[in-house]
């Protein structure tokens, strides 16, 4: 009898233990979820703020945490998402942290972060090496950045999006650019075809094709282009050492992760950022 016992109360508290266990590990995917994740940093695109070693926290409560609607993606499917709501924006200077987006291809286990420096409905140009933003002064998006000579730039880095030889953009005379915001539209004469294909294939999945006649998607013609998504402009501090939106282009909203305003440096020590 006394055994029965005793492998009663064992069994009781094991059950107990489980579902304690089984609660925290819930809790704790549920806070990394909706409320917060942490990354390492090894990369020195963000220099001085960030540097290699450091680890960033995101704060997923600010922009909204972003649900998946279906695993679709992970076999090369349209990704779906839903974005829970958060309590502001994307703000000028934010560090945002956001999925791989080159050439818009999503990559769930590949993450960036970068400084936003235009938003939606922002026109951006860079001009000898410095950012300009049609919506607010140079002061607000140079502070951050390390500036360097032009010439220190050897030519292969000159290249970039959207890789076209008509445009003749370089990273250190870039633009301008305007940065797509949902139901704008575009006429599609060949600069902005040009512009807009990587976002057009990205947002329909279809090719677009350049013809003597004009622009054609999905074999059918079309003059105006009406976009189906927010897009932001994200830089690194580190100007000469950063592949960013100079390269792979304005990064879709649903790629957004969240804000990082808090950062674990390599002393183990908590900073604002």
């Amino acid at each position: 009898m006394n055994i029965r016992r005793i492998f009663s109360k064992t069994a009781y508290v094991l059950s107990i233990m489980v579902t304690a266990a089984g609660c925290l590990f819930a809790l704790y995917f549920g806070l990394r979820i909706f409320v917060f994740d942490s990354y390492p940093v090894h990369t020195g695109s963000m220099i001085p703020a960030i540097c290699p070693g450091d680890r960033i926290v995101v704060n997923k409560l600010i922009f909204g945490a972003r649900l998946y609607r279906n695993l679709d993606f992970l076999d090369g499917g349209k990704l779906k998402t839903l974005r829970m709501k958060g309590y502001r924006g994307i703000s000028y200077n934010d560090l945002v942290v956001f999925n791989h987006s080159h050439p818009m291809e999503f990559d769930i286990g590949t993450v960036y972060v970068k400084r936003c420096i235009g938003l939606p409905g922002d026109t951006i140009w860079i001009r000898e090496g410095r950012y300009h933003n049609s919506s607010v002064s140079d002061g607000v998006v140079l502070k951050h950045f390390t500036q360097v000579s032009p010439h220190y730039f050897p030519d292969s880095l000159h290249i970039c999006f959207p890789y076209n030889e008509e445009l003749g953009w370089t990273i250190l005379n870039f633009g301008p650019l305007y940065i797509p915001r949902k139901g704008d539209s575009i006429n599609l004469y060949p600069v902005h075809a040009w512009m807009y294909k990587r976002i057009i294939m990205y947002e329909h999945g279809e090719d677009v094709a350049y013809r003597e006649d004009g622009v054609y998607l999905n074999n059918l013609p079309i003059q105006t282009y009406i976009f189906k998504e927010n897009y932001y402009f994200m830089a690194g501090d580190n100007f000469a050492h950063s592949s960013d939106s100079r390269y792979f282009g304005p990064v879709p909203e649903t790629f957004i992760v969240g804000v990082a305003p808090l950062k674990i440096n390599t002393g183990r020590r908590w900073e604002r950022l």
